[in-house]
């Protein structure tokens, strides 16, 4: 349930968001980012994804840092802002990542097309993210 008390912030507002909203915006759009550790500090790589059953599905090659960290914590973030009426929101997740390898899984996966690899090379790696906890913001 999203946190009714607004937080007054310059002009605006900051408001909690509730994991059905949250899970509203994860659909509004195909593209984030996910964040790891690496030996030489925190790494943001930008993905698309597909919501699939309270998951998230990015694809990606079996040789990428992304594909270093399953069977890790990631962290998982979309935005949308408008600077220039100064309001936006932001979801985060965070969830472990463990990869698909049963065809018939992949083969129920929603809209494909926004799967499909924007980076050249073989992408054959589809890697779920399963939500451990879930929070947003707006701020209108």
């Amino acid at each position: 349930m999203p946190d009714e008390r607004a937080h007054p912030v310059n002009r605006g507002y900051l408001r909690d968001l509730g994991d059905d909203e949250c899970w509203a915006h994860m659909g509004e759009t195909g593209i984030g980012r996910v964040a790891t550790c690496s030996p030489e500090g925190p790494v943001i790589l930008p993905v698309n994804y597909l919501v699939d059953n309270g998951t998230l599905i990015v694809r990606t090659a079996a040789y990428t840092q992304l594909a270093a960290h399953v069977g890790e914590t990631l962290a998982f973030e979309i935005d949308d802002f408008d600077p220039e009426m100064q309001r936006g929101w932001s979801v985060l997740i965070v969830g472990k990542a463990t990869t698909i390898n049963d065809p018939d899984e992949l083969a129920g996966l929603g809209p494909r097309q926004r799967l499909e690899p924007w980076a050249p090379g073989s992408r054959n790696l589809f890697i779920r993210i399963t939500p451990r906890q879930i929070t947003g913001r707006d701020l209108r």
